[in-house]
């Protein structure tokens, strides 16, 4: 056999060659950490990928990429104006006049300040009785004079 196979073979059973002074495979990973507490995490999270295959980690690789226009189009609100008009104008149910003025006037306020003035309107007072009937009253009650 050569040397390298037979170095080989130490290694995988973690034997290693005992004059070279190299670390055997089962070490700990700690080992391999400086003392300084800046940078502890990165260096942890390289230890804990160095065991992990190629294809688990994470890569742009395989992804998809979208284009930087739909995800505008995405992100962005649709105007819905067109929509909103033809709905409104095509609705013929138009409410009275009355109910109308009713709902303002719930709606209005409570206090004196905000209440609208109430125009009233002038009624042009007309008797039940003709000029013809005073006279007929007249003569009845008082006479002929």
């Amino acid at each position: 056999m050569s040397v390298s196979l037979l170095r080989k073979g130490l290694e995988l059973l973690g034997a290693g060659p005992a004059g070279t002074g190299k670390k055997s495979g089962n070490g700990s990973n700690k080992v391999s950490l400086n003392s300084n507490k800046i940078g502890m995490k990165k260096q942890l999270k390289r230890l804990k990928r160095q065991g992990t295959p190629q294809t688990q980690r994470a890569s742009a690789k395989n992804r998809v990429i979208k284009s930087a226009v739909e995800e505008y189009k995405k992100r962005t609100s649709e105007d819905h104006l067109q929509e909103n008009l033809r709905y409104m104008l095509g609705t013929y149910a138009v409410t009275k006049k009355d109910v109308v003025n009713k709902i303002v006037s719930q709606h209005g306020g409570r206090k004196a300040r905000d209440r609208r003035e109430k125009k009233e309107k002038k009624v042009k007072e007309t008797s039940i009785f003709s000029e013809s009937d005073f006279r007929r009253f007249e003569k009845e009650y008082f006479g002929k004079r």
